[in-house]
């Protein structure tokens, strides 16, 4: 990275509030985002400029690594945050920006941190000492052409997907002879009784104070209650009195199902029961 990477080190001298500077944060995503501050900070501050790479020295291996957009002109950082100015005679800032979010570069980023357990942090020396590819501009630009490309079609695919999927709910709710329920109104502020609230939250009592109609349907409509015997969450300290076996007794984590999916991976065991000993 040093060979393409230069520090820059542009300190900053502001007395009062910071005007036109604008701090910023940057995300795991690495999207680069102004804050809300008119305080300078405290101690030394240092400018970015667009184009800049900017990296949070605690939050580097995390992803919080990006470049700072045009849209900020006039960009101050605190020494937590590291600048770097791109060679542009061999680097494009584009194909800098998909090669921060590469695998490996993220795991070579996290083996370069260095400090105690959860305070780790990437130096700038660090950073600089990471060895990336380094294909020509002509092919970094067709690289950079062809991932953005492929980024746009996955996009479409996404959206595709969405609308066959809104598309068989609407069939299957079609095919029972019912409709979804009709949007709520916008009301922030309200007053409902305790009686006739089904669950505690702002969707539950907007819908107990404006009683929607429900729909027709031509299907015999019934109560989740009367068709479940019961359902209940918490530990029960009588599964450790189960009769002595080799076999394993699972624990349903609530966790472990979410909309109409059971992942297995979230499940536990009971810890095997002893025999009595004489």
């Amino acid at each position: 990275m040093r060979d393409v990477l230069t520090e820059r080190k542009q300190a900053v001298q502001l007395s009062g509030q910071l005007g036109d500077w604008r701090p910023i944060t940057i995300k795991f995503t690495g999207e680069v985002l102004p804050r809300e501050r008119a305080e300078p900070f405290k101690g030394a501050m240092f400018a970015a400029c667009p184009g800049d790479l900017v990296f949070s020295k605690i939050d580097a291996r995390n992803g919080a690594v990006g470049l700072i957009p045009h849209s900020l002109s006039k960009v101050v950082l605190t020494p937590e945050y590291p600048v770097m100015m791109p060679d542009l005679a061999k680097l494009r800032p584009a194909y800098l920006n998909y090669l921060l979010r590469a695998e490996h570069f993220r795991i070579d980023l996290q083996r370069r941190a260095s400090g105690t357990s959860g305070r780790k942090r990437v130096t700038p020396e660090a950073f600089l000492g990471l060895s990336v590819p380094l294909p020509s501009l002509n092919e970094q630009d067709a690289l950079v052409a062809g991932y953005a490309e492929a980024l746009t079609r996955a996009k479409q695919k996404e959206k595709d997907a969405g609308d066959i999927s809104a598309t068989s709910h609407r069939a299957f709710e079609a095919a029972l002879g019912v409709a979804s329920p009709p949007p709520l109104p916008n009301r922030p502020t309200f007053i409902a009784w305790f009686k006739d609230i089904d669950r505690w939250s702002h969707e539950g009592v907007l819908r107990a104070v404006s009683k929607p109609q429900r729909a027709q349907t031509k299907w015999p409509v019934l109560a989740l209650a009367d068709l479940v015997d019961d359902i209940e969450n918490g530990w029960s300290p009588q599964c450790l009195d189960r009769p002595a076996g080799p076999e394993d007794w699972g624990v349903l984590k609530v966790g472990a199902v979410s909309f109409g999916r059971f992942d297995e991976s979230e499940n536990k065991q009971l810890p095997a029961k002893l025999q009595p000993q004489p």
